[in-house]
């Protein structure tokens, strides 16, 4: 009987080549669940909602009668607001003002004289913040 050899030589090749391979060990990922434990412990802070913020100092014993000043100027620029207290327990008015009335507006509330011209489709985002005479606009 005739053996032949060419089996048994590319049996003993894949032991020979299983022995050779080393496991590579998991990779680590400590790096990582260190950098998301700080990413998540930092505070971030939301983006602003409106494309602009509108700062008013205003006495406590004004801010109804300021409110309603804004709130009318808004609806006179061909647009709408609403009133809403932010985080700080500061009062925040958002008026969506239509684009060719947004500088009229906010001279408006600022109490300067400006015309206002027909509304027109495109709009920008408002933000008017009221804050006492001793705090600060800004958290």
């Amino acid at each position: 009987m005739r053996f032949s050899r060419t089996p048994i030589l590319f049996a003993l090749l894949a032991v020979w080549l299983g022995g050779c391979r080393k496991q590579k060990p998991p990779p680590s990922i400590d790096a990582l669940s260190a950098a998301l434990e700080r990413t998540a412990s930092q505070t971030l802070t939301a983006p602003p909602l409106a494309n602009e913020r509108v700062t008013l100092t205003v006495k406590p014993e004004q801010i109804d009668a300021r409110v309603a000043e804004v709130l009318k100027a808004a609806s006179a620029a061909g647009g709408a607001a609403i009133r809403s207290v932010n985080a700080q327990g500061q009062v925040l008015i958002l008026a969506t003002i239509p684009e060719n009335n947004a500088d009229a507006f906010e001279a408006a509330i600022r109490n300067e004289n400006s015309a206002m011209a027909k509304p027109t489709l495109s709009s920008r985002l408002i933000e008017v913040l009221m804050v006492f005479p001793t705090q600060s606009p800004h958290p």
